[in-house]
Formats: structure tokens, C-alpha cells, sequence
């Protein structure tokens, strides 16, 4: 029994000092590279402050030139300006602008077809657009409310019977090519257009189909 026990005690201490002497081992490898790091960033801020005063200290040199004046301690004076005198004016010759002229507007024409042709008077409307006149309607010429194409010759109608408006009416017969006999002119309260072109079937005979307008 008691060569047992010597035996158990034995290796309970064993065990026990088994486990004091178990220790952990520093951590040299953690040390070893936080120094690294530490040497790196070092290392890449001073080269970025070199590269900086190499590239940067030439253009600011250029483009502060009071820098190397104010560096070597000598100041250059200022240079005086000199104001150019004022030329003189010779206000004889000054011609004044002519008044402007009063904005006018287009004429406002209404065509309508008396003889019966299709797209005739399509066809005078863009002709007189050409010629800045403003058509407002086309149609066909309506005599006690249904059409009537028997107008043998082309007139045209002023519907305001005013000075302006006769002498626009005798320059657009001029430009078609009828007479002043074929104008006529009335007091219409509510005009649709400033003139009105009624085309007759002599409209093959007119200089403004055939090209002669002017």
C-alpha cells in the first residue's frame, strides 16, 4: 500500500510541474512587423515632401516672381502709369441717324377661285407669300351662298376704301397684271382681309402665273 501511494504522489507532482513550466512564447513576429509599418509610412511621406520640393518649388517660382525678390531682400520700384490722353472729338462732322421707320405690316390679302380651276388659288397664294403679302384665307368665291365660277375676268375688292389701302391694291394689280378699272373698293366694317383677289378665267393670261411678277 504504501509503495502505491509513492507512486500516485509521484506523478501528481510530475503533472504539476509539468504544467509550471509550460509558458507562452512573446510574440516577436507581431513586434517585428508593426515596425515595419511604421518605417514604410515614414519612408513614403518623406518622399512625397522631396518629389513636392523638387517638382513643386520651380512653378511656384515662376508664377510668384516676388518670391525671389522677397528672398534676396531687394525691391524693385514701381512703375508710374501714364494715362493716355483723350482724343478730341470734332463734332462738326458727326452726321445725326436717320429717324426710324415706322414698323408696317404685311398686307393681308384673302384669294378667292371665281373661275372653276383647281388649286388656282394654292397657287397665287404662294406666289403672293413670296412677295410678302400675308394671305389669310383661300377659297372658293360664293355668290348668294354657293359657289360661282363664271367670273371672266380677275378684280380685286378693297375692303377698307382707305389712301393706304388704294395704292397697295394698285400695286398688287400692278405685280398680277390687270388694270386699275378691274380694282374696286368698299367700306366693309369687318373685313376679313385688307384685300380680296377674286380669280377669273383669264388667269392663264395674268403675268404673275406666268412668272413676270415683280
Amino acid at each position: 500500500m504504501r509503495h502505491r501511494r509513492r507512486i500516485s504522489t509521484q506523478t501528481i507532482n510530475r503533472s504539476k510541474t509539468i504544467r509550471v513550466k509550460v509558458r507562452k512564447r512573446p510574440q516577436k513576429s507581431n513586434r517585428a512587423w508593426a515596425f515595419i509599418k511604421n518605417a514604410i509610412f515614414f519612408a513614403v511621406v518623406i518622399g512625397i515632401l522631396y518629389l513636392g520640393y523638387i517638382y513643386l518649388l520651380p512653378v511656384v517660382k515662376e508664377k510668384l516672381p516676388a518670391l525671389d525678390e522677397l528672398s534676396s531682400g531687394v525691391s524693385t520700384p514701381m512703375e508710374k502709369v501714364t494715362e493716355r490722353p483723350e482724343l478730341p472729338v470734332d463734332k462738326t462732322d458727326a452726321q445725326e441717324a436717320p429717324p426710324a421707320e415706322p414698323f408696317l405690316p404685311a398686307l393681308q390679302v384673302e384669294i378667292l377661285n371665281g373661275c372653276g380651276e383647281q388649286g388656282v388659288a394654292k397657287m397665287l397664294s404662294d406666289k403672293l407669300m413670296v412677295l410678302n403679302y400675308d394671305v389669310v384665307n383661300t377659297g372658293n368665291y360664293l355668290k348668294k351662298g354657293k359657289p360661282f365660277f363664271e367670273v371672266k375676268k380677275t378684280r380685286i375688292i378693297d375692303q377698307v376704301n382707305s389712301e393706304k389701302t388704294r395704292e397697295k391694291a394698285q400695286k398688287l394689280a400692278e405685280q398680277i397684271g390687270i388694270s386699275n378699272e378691274q380694282i374696286e373698293s368698299f367700306n366693309n366694317p369687318n373685313p376679313i382681309a385688307d384685300i380680296t383677289i377674286i380669280i377669273g378665267q383669264d388667269f392663264k393670261t395674268l403675268k404673275i402665273f406666268k412668272g413676270k411678277s415683280e
